[in-house]
């Protein structure tokens, strides 16, 4: 059998590679990092009180713009009112989880978070430009095991809240519904 020369010299690294997989860590360390912030701004709201909902949704919002660059719009509908642990709680998180999703999905791309006060129930949707998304449909799984749009409509759900998700005239639209 003729042996083939492929032009790599043996034992000479292949600096693509190298440059490849030093990025790699980056991603969980970010990740982990995002994740530690959230932990300690729960274990200081335990301690403190929490804020303000819509105080929250703002900063978190806010958040997203510095870390990605991204122009954040943000505007509360109705007057805002207390809510129940649980309800403020599935709020916030469905608000993380858009705003982690349309940092992966739509970078770069304007987002509107618009928390509304409303007759017997508050909403909040999250508004983004669709990013060359192949059907525009939101998967309610994701492969990296994360909990995504499946993990928000059950956290709505067990609080007689709902979640709708789905393609809006080029946009992405999230809208969280919960109980008063």
């Amino acid at each position: 059998m003729p042996v083939r020369d492929t032009g790599r010299v043996l034992g000479k690294p292949n600096w693509e590679d190298i440059d490849r997989a030093a990025g790699l860590p980056g991603y969980p360390r970010r990740t982990a990092a995002e994740g530690l912030d959230e932990t300690r701004r729960a274990v200081h709201a335990l301690h403190a009180g929490t804020p303000p909902l819509a105080e929250v949704l703002a900063d978190l919002s806010s958040d997203r713009q510095r870390r990605y660059g991204a122009r954040v719009s943000f505007e509360v509908t109705g007057a805002p009112r207390a809510l129940s642990a649980d309800a403020g709680l599935a709020r916030t998180r469905t608000a993380q989880e858009s705003l982690v999703n349309t940092a992966k999905h739509a970078p770069h791309q304007p987002v509107g978070v618009r928390p509304g006060y409303h007759e017997g129930r508050t909403a909040l949707t999250v508004v983004s430009r669709l990013a060359g998304q192949a059907d525009g449909h939101p998967a309610l799984e994701t492969v990296n095991g994360g909990y995504g749009l499946a993990g928000m409509q059950e956290r709505l759900l067990l609080i007689d809240g709902s979640l709708q998700a789905g393609p809006d005239d080029g946009n992405r639209v999230v809208t969280a519904q919960v109980p008063r």
